[in-house]
């Protein structure tokens, strides 16, 4: 006959109460899983959460730390990550150029075209100021004629 396999406690969520089912796993040859913590479950008592506290913390693991403690250098990844992240950068950087270059070129020369305007608006007005300043000499100087008593009269024939 076989003998009677001891229970095992399944990794999981603990229960919350005593009234919920735990399920066990029954495995040969091994003892039963008492004490065993399971990740991700609470504490039982306090004597645990204070183990728990005394335990050292360790310090968290950098990327760069393995290839520092052993001596070699970075990983194929990290490189292969710095080629990526190099090639990304002047992508980017080369795209920004060309945009910004375009859109510099484009104000430039919408700024030498707003500049002629300028120009030629300034040289109208300012043909329109003699040419008005001629129309109103004309004006006075008919208004002259007319107004002057002294001409004699002349009639001509058509």
């Amino acid at each position: 006959m076989a003998a009677p396999r001891p229970p095992r406690v399944v990794p999981g969520e603990a229960s919350e109460s005593d009234s919920e089912p735990e399920l066990l796993v029954g495995t040969a040859g091994e003892a039963p899983g008492a004490g065993l913590k399971v990740p991700g479950e609470a504490s039982e008592t306090e004597e645990e959460e204070e183990e728990e506290q005394q335990r050292p913390k360790t310090p968290p693991v950098l990327a760069e730390e393995p290839a520092a403690v052993w001596g070699g250098g970075p990983s194929l990844l990290q490189q292969r990550l710095r080629e990526g992240t190099g090639r990304l950068r002047g992508a980017v950087g080369s795209a920004l150029r060309q945009s910004y270059g375009s859109a510099a070129r484009s104000l430039g020369g919408l700024g030498g075209a707003l500049g002629r305007a300028q120009v030629t608006a300034a040289a109208a007005a300012h043909c329109l100021r003699l040419a008005r300043r001629d129309l109103r000499a004309v004006a006075d100087t008919i208004d002259i004629v007319t107004a002057c008593h002294l001409l004699p009269d002349i009639r001509g024939q058509l």
